[in-house]
């Protein structure tokens, strides 16, 4: 990649379980708590939830929680679990050390329900931080957003007309997939290499192209991100946040994790897990990926992988 990818870890994964039933019908009103980060904190690299916040709530927390900060950027924590202890864990490394937190800040949660959290962070001048631009609040910047529809397809699920202008029609046996080819500019290139990236990218384009999926699909075309985005109609054949199986043409599989990108929204990505599937097939920026369903319960996921390298040329 060109681009250092950072894992959002995320173990011990309950993708099933409801909130609590004695939360069912209750108003939601928003729960604060701080905590100051002590230098067990920092040591450890878990974090502890206040007792009597996990009286009232533990029982609706899932095993993964999602953070959110006030630049936008969202977090995926796991938590462990143990009698009425329950801690930041899995992920909560990640967060420390991208927002530089040290021994004495002060962070204050804001609950939301489901297992969401904000999160503002103060420093050791009990003055918030100056957060770095957001990474997953304009998703422009990061990732090829791709839509799957035909012609049923309800008005609020089609590409607006800026969107449009920016599209390129792959057509397969039974569906049309839209794909919006945007993303940051390629930096730290010569003219003549953007060039080749470019054709490289059109081509492995064209590639995918002649494959005709007899199943639900969608293209992917890899940017600098930490996750993969899905349309919000191919999302519907994932249904739930889940654990799906990506399986490559030589049957080799990887799992990752698929949940909704900031609900209602119908679109989904995929998180924990995605870093070592584009490791180990060594895609880049600009690669293809074209997803179909093979199987649906448990969800499989095939991947046909076009990469620009192989479809460069200098001419």
């Amino acid at each position: 990649m060109t681009k250092t990818r950072k894992s959002r870890v995320v173990h011990n994964w309950n993708c099933d379980q409801p909130p609590s039933s004695s939360m069912a019908g209750r108003p939601r009103t928003p729960s604060n708590f701080f905590k100051i980060i002590l230098p067990s904190t920092i040591q450890d690299m878990k974090l502890r939830i206040p007792e009597k916040f996990v009286k009232e709530y533990g029982g609706e927390l899932s095993t993964v929680t999602t953070l959110t900060v006030p630049n936008g950027d969202i977090w995926q924590v796991g938590l462990e679990k143990s009698d009425m202890n329950i801690l930041f864990c899995d992920g909560w490394r990640d967060l420390v050390e991208y927002y530089s937190i040290c021994y004495w800040y002060f962070l204050v949660f804001r609950y939301e329900g489901n297992s969401n959290f904000y999160v503002h962070i103060f420093d050791k001048t009990a003055t918030e931080i100056q957060y770095p631009p957001s990474k997953y609040s304009k998703l422009e910047d990061q990732v090829d957003i791709i839509d799957l529809d035909d012609t049923n397809t309800s008005s609020h699920d089609m590409l607006n007309e800026n969107e449009m202008s920016n599209s390129v029609e792959l057509p397969t046996k039974h569906k049309e997939v839209r794909e919006k080819l945007v993303g940051k500019k390629i930096s730290g290139m010569s003219s003549k290499g953007k060039l080749m990236m470019s054709r490289g990218r059109e081509r492995a384009i064209q590639a995918a192209r002649m494959l005709k999926p007899k199943n639900a699909s969608f293209v992917g075309i890899m940017l600098p991100s930490y996750y993969m985005y899905l349309p919000g109609e191919f999302s519907m054949n994932i249904g739930q946040n889940q654990i799906v199986t990506l399986q490559t043409p030589d049957g080799k599989q990887w799992c990752v994790w698929c949940c909704y990108y900031k609900p209602p929204s119908l679109t989904m990505r995929m998180g924990k897990g995605w870093t070592a599937f584009s490791r180990d097939n060594n895609l880049e920026e600009g690669d293809v990926c074209v997803f179909e369903v093979i199987m649906r319960k448990p969800v499989v996921l095939s991947v046909k992988i076009f990469h620009v390298v192989d479809h460069q040329s200098s001419d």
